[in-house]
């Protein structure tokens, strides 16, 4: 069921603390959990990828990444969110995130949750988009952050592409957001509350790991498409055009951790992370209205 949260707290990206978990901890330790994530160096990281890709090749520049592992994926709570985007025709639009009141403020959020097994990698990705007319409001300062609506959509699958070695989901969220002539333009974020998803159209996700020695947090270079849905979509022929390809950068703010290769019972190499001992604080628990609207990933 897709639901539309009304915000009730301010929501913080990790560095949120339930306040009965806030009363109970002490200062020094709520402190360190602070530092954990986005931390001093991580804005420093964040423009030095931000300057590198913009006059990069950005198509060349998602084939070389690297992959990201199952279990970096999935760490510290699963929670990644937008910190930077380009489109492959940078005319149309890049933006960088400054600071951490920046991205305090984006209640965008991709959270990935399942099981690392090697090739029965079992991995669905959960995506909240706040509406546009609360992010209008809310920029005309006439809503706090805390009011904004945000749209929560259905689990999606995450298959891992072993020909790009790129986790892949289709998202089946798109809204219609404007037309002149043929050409149509979608959103993941909804006009406003009771708009209804466009049935033709799918968004298509494609993350990697940016990685050099220079960079040490948690980075994805996700490339997005928009895609045709159902059989109706299935049959029309399909060229994206120069400009149709975005890209985003996620990160969870995480420092990214060391991989420990370990040998099975059937003597077949696994990977494995060490355990993660660190606290990420919680968002809190959030009451919804439910949109009478399902979406049928098959387009049918």
């Amino acid at each position: 069921m897709v639901m539309v949260k009304i915000v009730l707290k301010w929501m913080g990206v990790i560095l949120f603390i339930c306040g009965v978990l806030a009363a109970n901890l002490p200062a020094q330790q709520k402190q360190s959990e602070e530092k954990s994530a986005y931390g001093s160096k991580f804005f420093d990281e964040l423009r030095t990828i931000f300057g590198r890709f913009r006059d990069m090749d950005l198509q060349r520049v998602f084939l070389e990444a690297q992959p990201i592992q199952c279990s970096e994926l999935l760490g510290r709570k699963g929670e990644w969110r937008p910190v930077a985007f380009f489109n492959e025709d940078r005319k149309l639009g890049d933006w960088c995130r400054e600071s951490l009141q920046e991205v305090k403020n984006d209640l965008e959020v991709y959270v990935f949750k399942g099981s690392c097994k090697g090739d029965q990698d079992s991995i669905e990705v959960t995506t909240e988009f706040p509406t546009a007319e609360s992010m209008e409001d809310f920029n005309l300062r006439k809503i706090n952050l805390n009011q904004m609506d945000i749209t929560v959509n259905d689990p999606a699958k995450v298959l891992l592409n072993r020909q790009t070695m790129a986790y892949t989901f289709e998202l089946p969220y798109l809204f219609l957001t404007g037309q002149r002539g043929s050409l149509r333009t979608y959103s993941f974020n909804a006009p406003n509350r009771n708009s209804a998803y466009a049935p033709e159209v799918s968004g298509r996700w494609e993350c990697k790991m940016v990685s050099s020695k220079e960079v040490a947090y948690r980075f994805l270079i996700c490339r997005t498409t928009t895609v045709p849905r159902g059989s109706a979509g299935r049959n029309r022929k399909f060229e994206p055009s120069f400009g149709s390809a975005a890209f985003y950068i996620l990160s969870d703010g995480m420092e990214a951790q060391t991989s420990v290769k370990v040998l099975t019972s059937d003597g077949n190499p696994s990977s494995e992370n060490p355990e993660d001992t660190s606290t990420t604080p919680v968002s809190p628990a959030r009451p919804s209205l439910i949109r009478e609207e399902k979406v049928d990933p098959a387009g049918r």
